[in-house]
């Protein structure tokens, strides 16, 4: 039941990755058809879905700790599945702005409760491998939606306008997203059929939130350099994610499918691997009795990506270009598994789900909430033209990754005190 739960759960991560991405590879018809700047673009990712999705991480993160969170779960995607396919019925800047919010409530209670049902599902000698995986989809989600959304798109696009019953004429890029969202509509009853687990160690109602401060000031130093390091990790990370589509088609002149199908070709392979790596090896060490794994490996793995990620736009080639993302995306994903597996180790059961959403609300606000918006506002107003797009981008990976690297290595002597002193908290997870 553990490893079906895993599975069912990445389900969902790839399901909501298929609706972050695919708007991304229609940048060009929804800046034409709704008149949109870069900064409006941006805005769609990063006020719009990143800052509700980052605020409600809270209150559904408290949720989880109190609640069946296979609910909590189910009711997420089948809300942010439901405003997907409103995103393809809109006809303006605000309507599709709202329905981007409705997208960022749904799919913000999936992490939350998703790293909680796993930690009681694994003991932590496993935990990395599983949250790996599952992190791991995210990244099959996101190569997945460039693949078939790339090849989706030009499909219909070839067929031009589409007369659908009640709804009338639909835009090949609104029928993307109706399409998009169907299926998760069919996968939120599934996750109704996993069983809840027993929570592991001290249970009952969530501590009162003066209490929920005193815990996380008691973890204040490894926290904050935490939640500093991969905010930073997820500013690079989302900024690439929104605007590498455009600097394709707005440097190369590659369409839709081709960038769907050759990047995509890339994170389905750099990216799964590389998750699946962090997370092996984080076990791997955690095993050997390294208490601060997950931000060891973190942040060795990730300093490469400013180096590749900062190189990759600025290539003359796409063939250069792509083959500088390989080796980025996959020092890229590595992190992502072991933020949450550092969280759980340092946190009591009943408080893991309001942790887990107190990092989303920082490294979203951030990352989510300043990434696009900052790629999009560098090439309206540093820059002249649409194509220098590709500047903002190589300034934002190679800035961003250092810093990311120095915060990580800060917090280890810190991570690896509260793995010792506070022994007894942490087996709170056995």
């Amino acid at each position: 039941m553990a490893w079906y739960a895993v599975a069912l759960l990445s389900l969902a991560y790839v399901m909501s990755y298929l609706d972050r991405i695919l708007i991304n590879l229609l940048i060009v018809p929804i800046q034409a058809d709704l008149s949109l700047s870069d900064t409006q673009f941006g805005m769609l990712q990063s006020v719009a879905f990143g800052i509700f999705y980052t605020v409600m991480a809270l209150p559904l993160g408290r949720l989880a700790d109190r609640a069946t969170r296979k609910h909590i779960v189910a009711g997420g995607i089948a809300l942010f599945s439901l405003f997907t396919v409103l995103s393809g019925l809109t006809r303006s800047f605000g309507q599709l702005f709202a329905a981007r919010i409705g997208v960022g409530v749904g799919e913000a209670s999936l992490t939350p409760a998703a790293y909680s049902l796993l930690a009681d599902y694994f003991p932590p000698s496993r935990l990395g491998r599983a949250i790996g995986v599952f992190t791991m989809s995210a990244f099959v989600g996101t190569g997945i939606a460039y693949i078939g959304g790339g090849a989706l798109i030009d499909w219909l696009t070839e067929l031009g306008s589409i007369d659908v019953p009640v709804l009338g004429d639909v835009a090949p890029w609104q029928a993307a997203f109706i399409l998009v969202g169907l299926p998760g509509l069919v996968l939120a009853p599934l996750i109704l059929t996993l069983r809840e687990p027993a929570r592991r160690g001290a249970t009952g109602e969530p501590p009162p939130l003066a209490e929920v401060a005193v815990a996380v000031r008691r973890r204040g130093r490894a926290l904050t350099l935490l939640f500093a390091g991969f905010s930073m990790i997820t500013l690079s990370s989302y900024a690439s994610a929104v605007w590498t589509p455009a600097f394709f088609i707005r440097v190369y002149e590659w369409q839709p499918g081709q960038i769907g199908l050759w990047y995509g070709l890339i994170y389905l392979t750099f990216g799964t691997t590389g998750a699946l790596f962090g997370g092996w090896l984080c076990d791997r060490l955690t095993a050997k009795g390294v208490l601060d794994a997950p931000l060891r490996v973190a942040a060795w793995g990730y300093v490469g990506t400013g180096v590749f990620g900062g190189l990759a736009p600025l290539m003359p080639d796409p063939v250069l270009a792509l083959l500088l993302f390989a080796p980025a995306t996959f020092m890229g994903t590595l992190p992502y598994p072991l933020a949450g597996t550092a969280i759980q180790l340092i946190t009591p059961n009943r408080l893991r789900g309001q942790m887990s959403a107190l990092y989303m609300l920082v490294i979203n606000i951030v990352g989510l909430g300043l990434g696009p918006l900052l790629a999009g506002a560098l090439t309206d107003y540093l820059f002249s033209q649409p194509a220098d797009v590709r500047y903002s981008l190589a300034i934002i990976n190679a800035v961003a990754a250092p810093i990311a690297f120095v915060f990580l290595l800060t917090a280890l002597s810190h991570y690896r005190t509260l793995r010792s002193n506070l022994g007894a908290e942490a087996q709170n997870l056995e």
